[in-house]
């Protein structure tokens, strides 16, 4: 028996319990799946990546009113087939929670054929940036200028579209995520290049893209928990440098270059806290955002201006959970669970450290992964809070995406100059080795 026809003997109780909310769940994420489970009934849908490589735990699984697989998110097929199944034996769902950028859609399909939602065309928005963008500057907030690039195999198009653009612009997939398979270009020529390698992309099933124009100046991100206009929790966050220019050609080998973001406080910014509520509440009706988690990224430019980026429904990715659990001073999965499930709740956060950071810990050159910080490092390091190794020895890093992770730290200091001088040493210390395979003659 595989593992797929494992899950699907799991024993599950699919009788209501007298108070408690019914959910789904799409994918699996253990700490979210605990919080929602200590919390209502839920019914799992999980796709082929989560039985081969994400563990899920038969017992959890058990407690669940059913567990349900799909070969992947994409498999149109498969989803109305269980949202069929869903919708003729529960009616008493309630919400759909995606744990994942790449179950956005998916969770999307299942919320408008269990009649959850209207408009699926905003909630798809949520995930395809060009939607995104247009809903969002037709509500008034800025963005940056862009062009929808529907076939990059099609070069006579490429540049006639490169033509209605100023240099230099950013091409990326519609339907992305972070930064993978993101380019940042100079003139028509590098476009035509960045399309053409494109084309060879693995692991992605649209080939549309969105043409962009670069913008300088900081980078934030926003991480907030929605019931209609309420915020439980609404946190700032800025990146030491933006993301895209941690993979900058003057990126790698540089100590310096800090690839992270560290929490503002409010008392500090009140105006900025103040004027990026506003900014987010617009983007959350522009979208149809109303109960969700959500994580949006923005830019600020050199001349004080904000201009919107792209947001997601969904807790933010890489460190951020831990840096988000730190600021709160509760476990941000439990606090997700309670706002998804339960709407106005109000979060007093209660932080680690009055100044906190996350800092993603990579190597300086590709190659095969030598050594890693060990235990004995971390508990070494200065003001270090939280951390989570994501790769082993052995493994593989090819350095060509921002969202090509290592190792995750948070850190906390008392003062602001503190926690720079933190950061910075954490970075120069916690080193991740790296050795280039011999040539092969």
């Amino acid at each position: 028996m595989n593992s797929h026809d494992a899950l699907s003997q799991v024993e599950s109780s699919s009788s209501p319990e007298a108070g408690k909310l019914t959910c789904v769940m799409c994918k699996w994420q253990p700490k979210l799946a605990e919080a929602l489970l200590s919390r209502a009934r839920v019914h799992f849908v999980l796709d082929q990546y989560d039985i081969d490589h994400s563990n899920p735990d038969p017992r959890m699984l058990a407690r669940a009113a059913s567990v349900h697989t799909v070969s992947s998110y994409t498999a149109l097929e498969e989803l109305a087939t269980v949202a069929a199944d869903l919708r003729l034996s529960d009616p008493t769902i309630e919400s759909v929670v995606s744990y994942t950028e790449y179950s956005q859609l998916g969770a999307t399909y299942i919320s408008s054929m269990l009649g959850l939602i209207s408009e699926p065309i905003r909630h798809i928005a949520a995930r395809d940036k060009r939607l995104m963008k247009h809903f969002v500057s037709s509500a008034g907030v800025p963005t940056a200028p862009f062009r929808s690039v529907p076939d990059p195999s099609n070069l006579i198009e490429v540049r006639a579209i490169a033509a209605e653009i100023n240099f230099p612009a950013v091409l990326k997939p519609a339907a992305g995520s972070g930064t993978e398979h993101t380019s940042k270009v100079h003139d028509v020529e590098e476009l035509c290049e960045a399309a053409e390698r494109f084309q060879s992309a693995p692991g992605l099933d649209s080939r549309k893209l969105i043409l962009e124009e670069f913008i300088e100046g900081d980078e934030f991100h926003v991480d907030a928990a929605w019931d209609g206009e309420s915020a439980s929790f609404f946190l700032v966050s800025q990146y030491y440098v933006p993301r895209l220019a941690t993979i900058s050609d003057d990126a790698p080998g540089d100590p310096g270059v800090v690839d992270g973001s560290r929490v503002l406080s409010r008392e500090d910014h009140t105006a900025l806290y103040e004027e990026l509520m506003t900014m987010n509440k617009a983007v959350n009706g522009a979208l149809k955002i109303d109960r969700a988690v959500t994580h949006m990224e923005v830019f600020r430019t050199r001349d004080g201006k904000w201009v919107f980026s792209e947001i997601a429904t969904r807790i933010g990715g890489a460190w951020i959970p831990q840096l988000l659990s730190q600021a709160i001073g509760q476990d941000i999965w439990a606090v997700a669970a309670d706002s998804l499930l339960n709407g106005r709740i109000v979060v007093e956060p209660r932080p680690s450290a009055p100044h906190l950071a996350g800092v993603h810990l990579r190597p300086t050159k590709p190659g095969t992964i030598t050594s890693l910080p060990s235990e004995a490092d971390f508990a070494e390091t200065p003001g270090m809070l939280d951390y989570r190794v994501i790769r082993a020895v052995g493994d593989n890093v090819q350095m060509e995406s921002a969202s090509e992770y290592c190792v995750f730290a948070v850190i906390g200091a008392d003062t602001a100059e503190q926690l720079e001088d933190r950061v910075l040493t954490a970075n120069r210390r916690l080193r991740v080795e790296t050795a280039s395979a011999p040539a092969v003659d």
